[in-house]
């Protein structure tokens, strides 16, 4: 046990520590992993593209493609040419979704698309279609049209939402 004077002495060490705001937040840990999708040799195969996962962000960049452009895509400088809410849709009808709205966005000459999928906060083996979302993009009909993908800016929906960026 402390003697009076060792407790004087740390509360006159912590007198001005400050509480740590968003105490009932859990802290993930944030871990950079790598991973390569493989490109097939018939034309209905996945597109191979370099994936980052850093904690709930995730990005990923077609071969050859331009890092600046990806570094533009995640920071949201690009302008978005559509966006897509897949709030209430089921992972079969999201996947529907996205895949007419990235072809329609790309048909009328766009190029950048905000994908509105959440966080999957309510969902018990957590998000769903966040993650379906990069599958999606590798595979076709879209995975060829697709240059890059990123989180998006806070602004934007964080890592709720994800820029995809289409071949110009």
């Amino acid at each position: 046990m402390g003697t009076r004077g060792d407790e004087s002495d740390f509360e006159k060490a912590m007198s001005d520590a400050k509480p740590l705001e968003n105490r009932d937040k859990a802290v993930r840990p944030r871990t950079l992993r790598r991973r390569r999708r493989v490109q097939g040799e018939d034309s209905g195969a996945a597109v191979k593209f370099d994936i980052d996962l850093l904690g709930e962000r995730v990005e990923g960049l077609a071969p050859g493609a331009d890092h600046g452009l990806l570094r533009k895509l995640r920071n949201g400088e690009i302008a978005r040419d559509a966006r897509v809410d897949l709030h209430g849709h089921d992972e079969a009808s999201a996947r529907r979704r996205v895949h007419e709205s990235l072809l329609e966005t790309r048909r009328q000459g766009g190029r950048c698309v905000l994908v509105i999928h959440g966080r999957g906060r309510n969902s018990p083996g957590g998000p769903v279609l966040k993650e379906a979302l990069v599958d999606w993009l590798s595979q076709p009909p879209v995975g060829s049209e697709v240059l890059a993908f990123s989180s998006a800016t806070s602004g934007d929906g964080g890592v709720g939402a994800t820029y995809v960026l289409l071949r110009g």
